[in-house]
C-alpha cells in the first residue's frame, strides 16, 4: 500500500495531517509506505492532478470519493467538508476508510471489498464476509471428499497393505447426497463473494475503480476445480489406483505346473479403484500367475497354481475386503 501526502511550502495543515495519516496506520495495524510529495509550482500542480493542500491518496485514489473525477487543478489550500462545515483536514474517519478500502482490495486478502466489521454483543466480532466464504468453500472441499471416500478408502487401504477395504461402501449410500452438500456449498461461496464485492464496492470507492483481484478469481477457480476433481473421482479411480498400487505378483513358470482358472463374481464392488486393489491383492497370494477383476461386469478371473494356493484363499481376499463372493457353476471349491 501506498499513501501520498502532496502539500506546497508552507502550508498549516500538511504536518498535523501527515502525522494523522501516520497514526491511523499504527492504528489499523496497516503497513505502507508513506510518501510527502511537495508541489512547487502551477505546472506540477496539473501535472500531479494536485486539489490543494494536503491531498491525500491511498495507491493512486483520493481519500474523498467525492474529490476523484475533479479536476481544479492548482496551488491552494484545500477544503474539505465534515459534519457540514469546511474544514483544512480531511477526517480522520476519511482517511481511514480509504485505508481500509485500499487494504481489502489488497491481492494477499481474502477477497476483494470486506465491508469492515463492528464488535458484536459483548464485545464479540462477528464472523467477517470473508471468513464465511472460507467456511463455504473449505465446505464444499470436506463435501467432495467424503462424497469420493467409497473409492478413496480402497486405494488407501491397498498402498497401506491393509487390502482393499470396502468400509467405503458406506459412503456410497450417501454419495448424492453429499454431492448435493458439495454443490450447495460451492456455490454458496462463490454468491457470497459475488455479493460481498457489489455491495461493498459502492459507486466512489477504491474498489469501484478496480475489478476484483485476479488473485482473487484465480483462488476461487482453483477451489472449484478441485472440488469438481474430488466430486467426479470415482469415475477415474481406476485410473489412480493403477498408478499407485503395486500389482506385481509371484513369478509362476509355466511348466512349473498345470494352472487352474477360477471365476467367480463380486456383486457388490462399488468402485473401479475397489477392482485394482482386489486384483493387486489376489497377485500378492503365492501360486497366483493373473488375476483381472472387471468392474463393469462384476467379475473376476484368476489363475493360480492348485499346488500352492487354494479356491479358498481367492474367497478369502474377497470376503475379508467386506465384498460378497459368488463363485460360478464350474468354480472348484
Amino acid at each position: 500500500m501506498k499513501v501520498e501526502i502532496l502539500y506546497f511550502e508552507g502550508c498549516p495543515n500538511h504536518a498535523p495531517e501527515a502525522e494523522r495519516v501516520r497514526e491511523i496506520l499504527r492504528e489499523e495495524g496497516l503497513a505502507a509506505e508513506v510518501v510527502e510529495v511537495n508541489v512547487g509550482d502551477e505546472l506540477a500542480a496539473r501535472a500531479l492532478g494536485f486539489l490543494g493542500s494536503p491531498t491525500i491518496r491511498v495507491d493512486g485514489l483520493d481519500v474523498e470519493p467525492a474529490a476523484r473525477s475533479a479536476k481544479d487543478f492548482g496551488m491552494t489550500c484545500r477544503v474539505y467538508m465534515e459534519d457540514g462545515r469546511p474544514v483544512g483536514l480531511p477526517s480522520s474517519e476519511m482517511i481511514r476508510q480509504a485505508l481500509r478500502e485500499a487494504a481489502e482490495a489488497a491481492p494477499a486478502t481474502h477477497g476483494c471489498c470486506q465491508a469492515p466489521v463492528s464488535a458484536g454483543p459483548e464485545g464479540r466480532q462477528p464472523r467477517s464476509p470473508a471468513s464465511r466464504k472460507s467456511l463455504l468453500l473449505g465446505g464444499s472441499i470436506v463435501a467432495a471428499i467424503g462424497a469420493s471416500l467409497c473409492c478413496i478408502l480402497p486405494i488407501v487401504a491397498a498402498v497401506s497393505g491393509a487390502g482393499a477395504l470396502a468400509a467405503g461402501a458406506a459412503f456410497e449410500k450417501w454419495r448424492p447426497w453429499l454431492l448435493g452438500v458439495t454443490g450447495v456449498l460451492l456455490a454458496g461461496g462463490f454468491l457470497l463473494a459475488y455479493r460481498d464485492h457489489r455491495k461493498a464496492c459502492k459507486p466512489g470507492s477504491l474498489c469501484a475503480t478496480r475489478p476484483m483481484s485476479r488473485w482473487n478469481f484465480l483462488a476461487l477457480a482453483v477451489v472449484a476445480l478441485l472440488v469438481i476433481g474430488l466430486a467426479a473421482f470415482p469415475y477415474y479411480s481406476g485410473t489412480a489406483a493403477q498408478t499407485v498400487i503395486w500389482h506385481g505378483g509371484q513369478t509362476v513358470s509355466a511348466g512349473s505346473a498345470a494352472h487352474v482358472t477360477a471365476a467367480f463374481r463380486i456383486p457388490d464392488m462399488d468402485c473401479p479403484a475397489c477392482a485394482v486393489s482386489l486384483s493387486a491383492g489376489f497377485r500378492r497370494l503365492p501360486g497366483v500367475a493373473d488375476a483381472k477383476v472387471d468392474y463393469g461386469t462384476r467379475r473376476a478371473v484368476v489363475t493360480y497354481d492348485p499346488a500352492v494356493q487354494s479356491p479358498a484363499a481367492l474367497k478369502k481376499v474377497v470376503t475379508e475386503a467386506g465384498f460378497r463372493f459368488e463363485p460360478e457353476k464350474d468354480f472348484r471349491n
